[in-house]
């Protein structure tokens, strides 16, 4: 495990790139799941986590057949979606984490500014939760400073679950904070649109001098 100690952490839930994912943007390629690209959709969002300055660690499910990423890797817990993300909140907190932020692993456009703020945001409010919306009706990002009781009878993979969420933390007494929105990678149509975030991301200037996306920009061209 990470050094978190009273520190901000940010996990990214994935799985091994190896081990599939992504079934509708395949099937919409025609094509069976290429790990290369599941690999660089990985990368790129690591690369944009890590600019937040906060230490980022892996929340795996499933093996770890193949990833050599170099990453401190936490395994996910068993159960559905909420399950897993509670689990991985639960393990930094008892680590001693200050703050947590939770992504996904198809972010390759992502940069340090949604963390920062969410973290920002959780200074300011500790009792607040911290959410990123997605274009899909979900979420990219959640933070807290606890594990919060948003998890259960959440409609996972629907277009329901920011809301499902925002109302789970209104029953809990939970003031909402949103960063900006984003999208995710779920479709074709969002995997066609990376080059061109890749382009604006040159103003985004990462510390390591790579553009945002630009291992997935290769992978899919």
């Amino acid at each position: 495990m990470v050094d978190v100690a009273n520190a901000n952490a940010v996990a990214v839930l994935t799985r091994a790139p190896s081990s599939g994912g992504k079934h509708r943007l395949f099937a919409a390629l025609g094509r069976p799941a290429d790990p290369a690209l599941l690999e660089a959709l990985l990368l790129d969002t690591i690369d944009g986590a890590a600019s937040a300055g906060a230490p980022v660690v892996l929340s795996l499910a499933g093996e770890a057949d193949g990833l050599g990423i170099g990453l401190p890797v936490i395994p996910q817990s068993i159960g559905h979606l909420g399950e897993r993300m509670r689990g991985t909140m639960a393990a930094l907190f008892a680590a001693g984490a200050r703050r947590v932020a939770l992504i996904g692993s198809d972010l390759p456009a992502i940069t340090d500014t949604p963390i920062r703020e969410a973290f920002r945001l959780l200074e300011l409010e500790p009792a607040s939760l911290v959410l990123g919306p997605a274009l899909d009706g979900g979420y990219y990002l959640i933070a807290a400073t606890m594990v919060p009781p948003v998890f259960d009878d959440i409609e996972w993979g629907s277009g329901r679950v920011l809301a499902q969420t925002c109302a789970a933390a209104a029953a809990a007494g939970m003031p909402v904070r949103l960063v900006a929105p984003m999208a995710d990678v779920d479709t074709v149509e969002d995997l066609i649109r990376l080059p061109a975030r890749a382009v604006r991301s040159v103003a985004w200037s990462r510390a390591n001098g790579l553009t945002a996306a630009s291992a997935t920009a290769r992978a899919s061209s």
